[in-house]
């Protein structure tokens, strides 16, 4: 039979944990955090490097979609708007529709930024999350996250800068996905190893 438990009282019975989103004393009697509920606040300190690489790329992300907004108007009537792998263009467009890309690429970097406050949410799909790993965890989570937003940062401003001409929008915009694919490897390599 389950024991019975109030507030957030770890049990021993890994359904019950679930249902009341509370800690799960396994059977070793380490502690394990089975939903977001049941998992402790963060009480690590980001480094002075990744608040940097954090502020600098939202920065860099904000400035240069402002930079690119106020040039709109002396951007030629057609601007090339789709690219193939090779980074010739197949579409031309509006300059204008430059702030529809700009709009959610700015809002998912935005929304990025706004998440590495919240590690509790995250998903430790690759391993138990204990009272052992859980802040070194919620350092990883959160500086994988800081590097998404840098490099969604780099390929947007290769596209913007793809779009309005400034450079070749190839072989940059694979280096940047590059970046982006190599640093989630790392963190999750990395997660998985916790």
């Amino acid at each position: 039979m389950p024991e019975k438990t109030t507030g957030s009282e770890p049990v021993s019975d890994y359904v019950q944990a679930r249902r009341l989103g509370v800690p799960f004393r396994n059977a070793d009697g380490v502690l394990e955090y089975p939903t977001m509920r049941s998992r402790p606040q963060p009480d690590f300190t980001l480094d002075q490097f990744h608040r940097f690489l954090l502020i600098g790329s939202l920065l860099v992300a904000v400035l240069y979609t402002v930079w690119m907004v106020v040039r709109i108007p002396s951007m030629p009537d057609q601007v090339p708007m789709h690219f193939t792998a090779d980074g010739s263009v197949n579409r031309y467009g509006s300059p204008w529709e430059i702030l529809g890309m700009a709009t959610v690429m700015l809002a998912a970097i935005i929304g990025c930024a706004i998440l590495t406050r919240f590690p509790r949410t995250y998903n430790y799909g690759l391993g138990k999350v204990t009272e052992g790993n859980i802040q070194a965890h919620y350092k990883n989570s959160v500086q994988m996250m800081i590097w998404t937003v840098a490099t969604v940062t780099l390929i947007y401003v290769i596209a913007l800068g793809g779009i309005a001409g400034d450079w070749p929008i190839s072989p940059w915009v694979w280096i940047g996905l590059a970046a982006m694919l190599a640093s989630q490897g790392f963190f999750i390599y990395r997660m998985s190893k916790l």
